[in-house]
């Protein structure tokens, strides 16, 4: 099985953070599994910005330029390591294999482990888009809004040599959002995530620190054995209507996408 993990970061620059998230991933993949880690070619990770995110998201070389090359390099299926979900839908529109994004199967995981979820991103913007998020996915009756760490990206992947600053902020959130009600609890950020299963934390005040890197992983695999087993992917009708590919190659010309000149040739 060929598991494609798409970071919406240039995860080559993040050499702590891209050692510690291959040690975990190949800590819990199955032993048939080769996990291949991509990021974006380049960009800005001032990822609280919605511009930022959009930009490495659509763009030449970015999330969905890559998912489309997952797809025609012949991968089971993708991961998007981002709690964000940059470019899920549309990725799930284009190509024929499973994609699954870390912020929805962590909010949709956590619906099955306590009837009140929250979590806690990195900073106050991100927080407010992942309560869009839940309110996208249908769960706005199941969760509690989403606290921060206050520091940006920058800030995060300083915690993975001094860890303590943000692991004491990151349980101090998860006591106030568990006394607000939430039953587990996402490190909604896979950066974030690397540190907290690093440091351990599996619960706050009775809540459930939802392992969310390990569950993305995890169901990705599974969702492949299932298309390859009984043929199960995405609907085609409306929401993931898919373009016909004569179509989908135009587009990739006319926006230069990598993944189109790899076609081409």
């Amino acid at each position: 099985m060929k598991i494609w993990w798409q970071s919406s970061t240039p995860i080559h620059k993040l050499h702590d953070y891209r050692n510690s998230l291959a040690a975990d991933l190949d800590s819990i993949k199955r032993p048939d599994t080769e996990i291949h880690i991509s990021g974006v070619d380049d960009g800005s990770m001032d990822l609280h910005y919605n511009a930022v995110v959009a930009i490495n998201s659509y763009g030449p070389g970015g999330v969905l330029d890559k998912i489309i090359e997952a797809a025609e390099r012949k991968y089971d299926a993708v991961a998007i390591g981002c709690f964000l979900d940059p470019a899920m839908q549309e990725a799930r529109e284009v190509v024929p294999i499973p994609v699954f994004g870390l912020g929805e199967t962590g909010m949709l995981t956590a619906c099955m482990f306590g009837h009140k979820f929250s979590g806690v991103a990195f900073h106050a913007k991100q927080a407010q888009y992942y309560d869009r998020k839940a309110f996208e996915y249908g769960l706005a009756a199941r969760h509690i809004p989403f606290g921060d760490l206050g520091i940006d990206f920058r800030e995060v992947q300083d915690a993975f040599k001094s860890p303590a600053r943000m692991t004491e902020r990151f349980v101090a959130e998860g006591r106030r959002l568990a006394a607000a009600g939430a039953e587990v609890i996402l490190a909604a950020c896979a950066t974030v995530n690397s540190i907290v299963r690093r440091e351990k934390i599996r619960e706050i005040a009775g809540a459930l620190v939802l392992d969310c890197n390990a569950v993305l992983l995890k169901t990705t695999e599974g969702m492949a054995e299932l298309k390859e087993s009984i043929g199960l992917c995405q609907s085609r009708r409306r929401l993931y209507e898919a373009p016909d590919r004569r179509s989908l190659e135009e587009w990739m010309a006319i926006y230069n996408f990598r993944a189109g000149s790899k076609t081409a040739r």
